[in-house]
């Protein structure tokens, strides 16, 4: 099985340490590259093209849902994970817009029907 490929984007740094250690650790992605905000987001997907986008919704500058509806009209088959403490309509929005799945913060990896959880999602994602 071919190694996926991450893309991970959230304006907090201890959330980035956190997902690039489940990513490569527990999922064993390759970590292409991590960004701060919607628009590196939108820069650092084009460039390189990841599996997987892990996405935050609330960043500086353009939102993560921001980011869905530039995306996904130019990467139909663009796969999006929103990890986010949103839970408003605006989760709703993003998976409306075409993001594939999305994990609550805060982020739980030491709880095991948390992880669970999250590699299920995953697994949806990459099925689809």
């Amino acid at each position: 099985m071919e190694t996926k490929r991450v893309v991970i984007v959230d304006d907090s740094k201890f959330i980035v340490k956190q997902l690039v250690q489940f990513y490569r650790d527990e999922m064993g992605f390759e970590i292409v590259a991590t960004g701060e905000s919607g628009e590196e987001a939108l820069e650092l997907y084009r460039l390189h093209r990841p599996d997987l986008l892990s996405l935050d919704i609330v960043m500086g500058g353009i939102s993560g849902l921001d980011v869905v509806e530039q995306l996904i009209p130019e990467f139909p088959d663009a796969r999006i994970m929103m990890v986010s403490a949103v839970r408003t309509y605006e989760m709703l929005e993003c998976i409306n817009s075409g993001a594939k799945g999305y994990v609550e913060k805060p982020l739980q990896l030491h709880d095991t029907d948390y992880v669970k959880d999250f590699k299920d999602t995953l697994a949806e994602i990459f099925s689809e």
